[in-house]
């Protein structure tokens, strides 16, 4: 009998995808955090700003609702700093853990904070 099992060649190649999959994803919040950081924070004009410079107007919004999106801005940035630090250490894992769980769900929160600023920004 052999070694391997279709199953083993399976979570092999799901490995894979999911490496390959993440590092695109901490790829793209390393560029949009380095450009929250020259853009937002220090105010320098950079050639990041390129990538996702939403200018969201909020104050048509009742005031509650502009609460939530600044708020949900600041937890937004907290988010790029946790994936940064918890996807290098989640590709070094041969199965799927705890982390990996959180991970997903910060990108799915991500994946729908950032069409709705995008919806908020005037110009689209």
């Amino acid at each position: 009998m052999s070694g391997f099992s279709g199953q083993s060649i399976i979570d092999e190649k799901s490995h894979k995808v999911r490496q390959y999959i993440f590092a695109l994803i901490w790829i793209v919040i390393l560029i949009h955090f380095l450009k929250d950081i020259t853009q937002d924070i220090l105010n320098i004009p950079t050639f990041l700003d390129a990538f996702g410079n939403i200018q969201e107007d909020v104050s048509w919004l009742p005031i509650w609702a502009q609460s939530l999106v600044y708020g949900t801005g600041v937890s937004s940035f907290l988010a790029e700093i946790f994936l940064l630090i918890s996807i290098p250490i989640i590709k070094k894992r041969e199965k799927g853990s705890n982390l990996e769980k959180w991970v997903i769900g910060v990108v799915i929160f991500m994946l729908i904070y950032f069409p709705v600023v995008i919806f908020l920004d005037p110009r689209y």
